[in-house]
């Protein structure tokens, strides 16, 4: 099991080091959500509470690290995804794809809201939540068509993790039988 957390621990660090370099590039402005929502998403739907809050918290502290943003606002946002999922998942069908999509354009969507929360002063939040309307709605949406093919990769990753894992330990009980 370790070694499927330093997995996702590195996807989640690949990701981090691509959408804090690569995707703030002009030709991505605007277009790309927070690609960490997604892992999250799935660690909560897959991972037990302690071990999936291990990955959620150092991958929230390392993109605090990264984003030059204010320090803490993604470890909580991202802690508060995982435990809002988890809380969802015990009421609803979250193997639905439509459901799937939803969640994670409603993640995407709030972690804007939290964001112009947390960066603009009162009197004007109003005004920075109207000029970002366009992009928010616009990676709302692509989070919405995008994020259950993530999660679908993800599980396709996990799979085949545990499927060498396993096969390496019935190869290594069979040697040690004989």
């Amino acid at each position: 099991m370790m070694r499927v957390l330093c997995l996702y621990l590195m996807v989640g660090l690949f990701t981090v080091v691509a959408q804090t370099t690569i995707l703030r590039l002009p030709l991505f402005h605007g277009i790309f959500y927070d690609l960490l929502i997604p892992l999250v998403v799935f660690l909560s739907l897959n991972f037990a509470n302690r071990k999936g809050i291990l990955v959620v918290v150092i991958l929230g502290f390392i993109m605090d690290l990264l984003s030059g943003g204010i320090f803490g606002l993604y470890l909580s946002i991202y802690f508060w995804i995982f435990l809002s999922v988890k809380g969802l998942s015990k009421y609803f069908d979250v193997d639905d794809t439509i459901f799937r999509s939803v969640l994670i354009g409603a993640c995407v969507l709030g972690q804007h809201l939290l964001f112009c929360i947390s960066v603009a002063a009162p009197w004007k939040g109003a005004q920075l939540l109207a000029a970002q309307t366009a992009p928010v709605l616009l990676q709302t949406i692509f989070a919405a068509l995008t994020g259950p093919g993530i999660l679908m990769l993800l599980g396709r990753l996990q799979t085949r993790l545990q499927t060498r894992l396993s096969g390496a330990q019935r190869e290594m009980g069979d040697s040690a039988i004989r």
